[in-house]
């Protein structure tokens, strides 16, 4: 991770949702490692809508394979309810069609966990940076 730069907004607030708490405290470890976001962590698709009545965040960084509820219908739910908060998908599934299911159902960015770690968390930084600099210009993503 030496070597890269990158642009940060320091005030931006994003919740990491996964099931899988190994991976998700480790992706958060690399994460604050290089940047300065204000991250919440929620183990499920039940916690966010929770927390998120607690805190405004900027946006959610979700996994789409969870028990119970998955993320797909976490953001189906979303944006049924008219909450367009920028979504990213970060998932182990980067087949074109979940892609693609993704951004039907309103995701505003879609990144792969698996890869060298520098290149795969600064992607998923970039993303964010993106989908919450410029939300209204991903949201229009129609494929």
């Amino acid at each position: 991770m030496d070597g890269i730069i990158l642009t940060r907004n320091k005030n931006i607030r994003v919740l990491l949702v996964d099931d899988d708490s190994e991976l998700m405290e480790s992706s958060h470890k690399c994460l604050i490692q290089q940047c300065d976001y204000d991250f919440d962590l929620a183990h499920s698709v039940d916690a966010p809508f929770e927390k998120m009545i607690q805190k405004k965040y900027d946006t959610i960084v979700s996994d789409i394979q969870m028990p119970m509820t998955n993320g797909f219908e976490f953001l189906k739910k979303l944006r049924d309810n008219g909450n367009n908060i920028p979504f990213i998908v970060f998932t182990v599934t980067e087949d074109k069609e979940t892609a693609l299911k993704a951004f039907r159902l309103g995701a505003n960015g879609f990144v792969g966990k698996y890869g060298k770690p520098e290149v795969v968390f600064s992607t998923l930084i970039k993303c964010i940076d993106e989908a919450v600099n410029n939300p209204r210009e991903k949201s229009k993503t129609n494929l």
